[in-house]
């Protein structure tokens, strides 16, 4: 093996996993695009696995090969096997590894696939200690052969402002050892930790990428990168003095890839790079295929994600497909030098204006949560269509198409974004006259998101045009809608005489054209009215009819929101345990939804309802977290929930003083969703929810500011034999084993690599229930002897009704079996490890695991933070999940 001539960062998870895949499969191939990786991983595997092989462990580098019949001479020649005359070369060298224990690494195998299959093949069929490892950028196909795809590095998301936040991915840590090495003077600062994040992303955590680029840092600096990126093949086109030629340019990279490929792969290619983001198979069929397509767009899609050109995204529901940025870029070049560009623009567009004004149609019906989850998904490709449509001046489409996604820009907290794109569709002069109904459509949306920011005045102006307009085209569905908005921004606006005009005529119109969901928001506005003139008794009475008809819709927003606006009245009267229902069924409805403005409402209930109970800093939590997600959001305060919370503050200061108020309040402004929506179930006597999987939006607890109860700290001490946990306000106590010791000793030092054999080491004394790093047989022994008094203990408890004693018995008896089920050298299932590093590892990551699922069985919301952050293998490390993030306390 030839020594490396760089660091190797990161991926010591996978080093560990690949290494075990060897031990388990005798052919595993390592697959992804070119420059993410594949041979620098490839090359630190089998380096450490030079122990394992008696036989040694041998790097052959084909990627300079391009004669198919000298693939078998070449392994050959690396191995030191002689050609014998009129004899195959391939016989010989089975004939020479048939007894040995060797690990082969063929490496950049893509070009001659055929070959090298038949070759490995005919070798492991003939030597049984015989195992190899394999790069390329598409599988071999054999039988036997584990596949496991190299992706980019880690990179960061899309805000990351700290410097200690950056380095927690592994694409800026290479970007940092390379940039040193370029220019030993650089370093990650608060200033340019962000632009590195940004160069990390936009290069797709591809090394060879990020490698390229940390290599211009001492003459161009990182900001002049970034903002020469988007022409990256330019910027990268410096050659370095990579051996393989087609390693030395970005550039060349990609067209290793492109060059393999057939005609109509090269085709589909090209046309799939007018997609932003992910896109499913029937976009890439209605965009990429058609009577001029190049041919079955499935079977061609399929062949370029086993090429590596394509990603198959992860992700629940249908299968989605993205190019790397990087790949993209080069489409969109091949593209452009075809000048295709612009038809498939057109036709990219048209699809998804199609898309987007069929979910408008579904959106006020039971299925909306499957259209808001199906734009969300679309939603960086809806982007691209109408910023075309607006460059090619397609302005009816623009309007059209933003007038269409508006509720969805709504009930997912886009709301400035939307604002924006509406805007800019409305005010263009278009050259041919656009439909009444489309600007009605899309005026109205802008009235909607406007008065939700509070900006009353660009609202009244969209809502009062979109009246116009209406009633000249007799519209009477848009007339509805504009009139509804201009009641509420008059509601907002403190004429509650005004709103109630407006919405009484909202509500005459909306009964004529018939639209039970219109029909119903006119009753919806009007009880907030009543709610906002104190009439809370008639406020009940149109909550009520605006229930009832919008149950006939199934639309689950609208119901959300008549059932939360009812509370409301009702907590206003003192409420009692129907208000609490209603905050529960509302609080249900807006989390399946991802509703941000909904719960940011549902939080402010849920806080007054705490603060009437004296439940004072869960109250103040609670209105923190509240007016934290309407800050995330951009969403103004309505003025009669304004005086609510004031009145509250004004009562929880002087009940519970001052300062601890405060103090409680900001505690609640940095929850996440998940520790919010924790606390009103608490609150409210509900299970948990499931979790938000949705953007957070809330920065991580300050370890300092965190209380004993705060939902977003969490506590981790040792009393005894047990394990004290207390997070989100709740307490529980898990028996000890090694597994929460190890826990403990990982979360105690965030973001540090251990290696197995140490931490296994380094464990306090076992206790009964501890596997330890090693079963001998006098361990077993004491395990089944453990195992039989237990057993005792618990019949004889069971037998006296002691359900303390029983208790306490079946939980360490659970314990005990579930960390020793699957344990190395448990009756009768030895197996035998490479070494200690290798039995380490297969022992510390059984006993993690399985203290994060009994964790988890108690806490969900805590389980999924530990299963997102800790990583375990060869080498075990607690790297706290941005999206989840969790201070501790010890």
């Amino acid at each position: 093996m030839p020594a490396p001539l760089t660091t190797f960062v990161g991926r010591l998870r996978e080093v560990g996993e690949i290494g075990a895949s060897l031990e388990q499969a005798r052919l595993v191939t390592l697959t992804g695009a070119g420059g993410a990786g594949k041979s620098r991983l490839a090359l630190e595997v089998a380096t450490r696995r030079t122990a394992r092989h008696q036989d040694g462990v041998w790097l052959v580098e084909l990627a300079g090969l391009s004669d198919p019949v000298l693939v078998a001479h070449t392994v050959a020649g690396v191995l030191d096997v002689p050609e014998h005359r009129g004899r195959a070369q391939t016989a010989a060298l089975t004939e020479r590894l048939r007894g040995s224990d060797m690990l082969i690494c063929l490496d950049n195998c893509e070009h001659l696939l055929d070959p090298v299959a038949q070759l490995v093949q005919d070798l492991l069929a003939g030597c049984r200690g015989l195992r190899v490892l394999i790069t390329s950028r598409e599988r071999l196909g054999l039988t036997g052969e584990t596949l496991w795809p190299v992706a980019g590095l880690s990179a960061p998301p899309d805000r990351v402002e700290e410097a200690g936040t950056a380095q927690r991915f592994d694409a800026v840590r290479l970007f940092l050892d390379r940039a040193i090495a370029a220019d030993p003077g650089f370093q990650l600062t608060l200033e340019n930790a962000p632009v590195v994040a940004d160069i990390c992303r936009r290069l797709d955590g591809l090394p060879l990428a990020i490698e390229l680029a940390a290599a211009r840092v001492n003459s161009l600096g990182v900001e002049r990168i970034s903002r020469r990126l988007d022409n990256r093949f330019g910027l990268l086109a410096a050659e370095s003095r990579a051996v393989l030629p087609h390693h030395r340019t970005l550039r060349g990279v990609v067209e290793w890839s492109y060059r393999m490929l057939s005609a109509a792969e090269r085709e589909l290619f090209d046309r799939l790079a007018v997609f932003a983001g992910s896109f499913g198979a029937e976009s890439a069929e209605a965009v990429a295929g058609g009577p001029d397509g190049p041919g079955d767009i499935a079977e061609l899609l399929s062949r370029l994600v086993d090429k590596s050109l394509v990603a198959v995204t992860p992700g629940q529901g249908a299968r989605r497909y993205q190019l790397l940025e990087t790949l993209r870029a080069y489409g969109l070049e091949r593209l452009g030098d075809a000048e295709g560009t612009d038809p498939l623009r057109a036709r990219h567009a048209a699809h998804y204006l199609e898309l987007a004004e069929q979910a408008w149609e579904g959106y006020r019906g039971p299925d909306q949560p499957d259209w808001l989850n199906r734009l969300e998904a679309e939603h960086t490709n809806l982007r691209a269509a109408i910023d075309w449509q607006l460059a090619s001046h397609d302005i009816e489409g623009a309007v059209r198409l933003a007038g269409a996604l508006a509720p969805f820009w709504d009930l997912r907290g886009h709301y400035a974004e939307g604002h924006v794109w509406l805007d800019r569709a409305l005010s263009v002069d278009a050259a041919v006259p656009i439909s009444a109904e489309g600007r009605v459509r899309a005026l109205n949306g802008l009235a909607t998101l406007a008065v939700i920011e509070g900006d009353l005045p660009r609202a009244i102006r969209a809502s009062t045009e979109a009246v116009e307009l209406s009633r000249r085209a007799g519209d009477l569905r848009g007339l509805a809608y504009a009139l509804q908005y201009l009641g509420f921004a008059a509601v907002c606006a403190d004429d509650l005489d005004g709103a109630i005009v407006f919405l009484e005529e909202s509500l005459t119109v909306a009964r004529k054209s018939a639209d039970l969901w219109l029909v119903g928001w006119s009753y919806l506005f009007l009880t907030t009215t009543q709610v906002a003139r104190q009439d809370f008794e008639q406020a009940r009475t149109l909550a009520d009819t605006a229930y009832a008809t919008l149950r006939e819709t199934g639309e689950p927003e609208s119901l959300a929101w008549a059932t939360l606006t009812h509370a409301m009245a009702t907590w206003a009267q003192g409420g009692g345990e129907d208000t609490r229902a209603r905050v529960a069924e509302a609080l249900r409805r807006f989390w399946g939804l991802k509703a941000r403005w909904g719960l940011s409402e549902v939080f402010c209930l849920a806080g007054l309802i705490a603060a009437g109970q004296n439940n004072w800093e869960r109250g103040a939590g609670l209105l923190g977290a509240s007016e934290s997600l309407r800050d995330a959001v951009g969403v103004a305060l309505v003025p009669f929930i304004r005086e609510f919370m004031a009145t509250v503050a004004v009562e929880g200061r002087a009940a519970l003083g001052a300062r601890p108020f405060d103090a409680a309040w900001e505690r609640g402004r940095q929850w996440s969703l998940d520790a919010a929506a924790l606390a009103v179930t608490e609150e409210l006597g509900l299970p948990p929810l499931p979790p938000y999987d949705g953007e957070q939006t809330v920065r991580a607890v300050d370890l300092a500011d965190v209380g004993e109860a705060s939902p977003d700290g969490a506590a981790l001490r040792r009393e005894g034999e047990y394990w004290v946990i207390t997070h989100g306000g709740r307490v529980f106590h898990l028996k000890g084993t090694l597994g929460l010791a190890y826990l403990s000793r990982l979360l105690h030092d965030p973001d540090r690599e251990l290696l197995a054999l140490d931490l296994a080491g380094a464990a306090p004394e076992a206790m009964p229930g501890d596997a330890g790093p090693v079963l001998d047989a006098q361990a077993k022994s004491e395990y089944r002897n453990r195992l039989r008094e237990l057993t005792d203990d618990l019949e004889e408890a069971e037998a006296w009704s002691d359900t303390g004693r029983a208790e306490r018995a079946r939980a360490e008896i659970n314990a005990l079996t579930e960390q020793l089920a699957g344990a190395v050298g448990l009756g009768g299932r030895d197996r035998r490890a490479a070494s200690a590093t290798e039995r380490a590892r297969l022992n510390v990551t059984k006993a993690l695991k399985s203290a994060i699922r009994r964790i988890a069985r108690e806490d969900p919301v805590l389980g999924r933070h530990l299963d997102r952050s800790v990583r375990t293998g060869t080498y075990c490390c607690y790297a706290p999940d941005p999206a989840t993030r969790i201070a501790w306390r010890f």
